[in-house]
């Protein structure tokens, strides 16, 4: 129960950084400092966001069908 709520809150702060990111990249009116900011900041969004997909991934597959955890 904590796992799920805890991935579905995780999720959720990337995908707000990466509407936060876009944002800055939009307005950052040719600014090539706050360009390289939002860059940067949805680039480790992103990154987060494959990270605690993998983790969900490699729990099932461990957890649950190697060692048979959850069930």
């Amino acid at each position: 129960f904590i796992l799920r709520w805890a991935i579905g809150i995780g999720g959720g702060i990337a995908f707000l950084l990466i509407i936060y990111a876009g944002f800055i990249i939009m307005t950052s009116q040719g600014n090539p400092e706050r360009l390289k900011a939002g860059q940067e900041l949805l680039t480790s969004a992103i990154a987060g966001l494959i990270m605690l997909i993998f983790s969900i991934f490699i729990l099932r597959v461990i957890g649950v069908n190697i060692l048979g955890i959850f069930k």
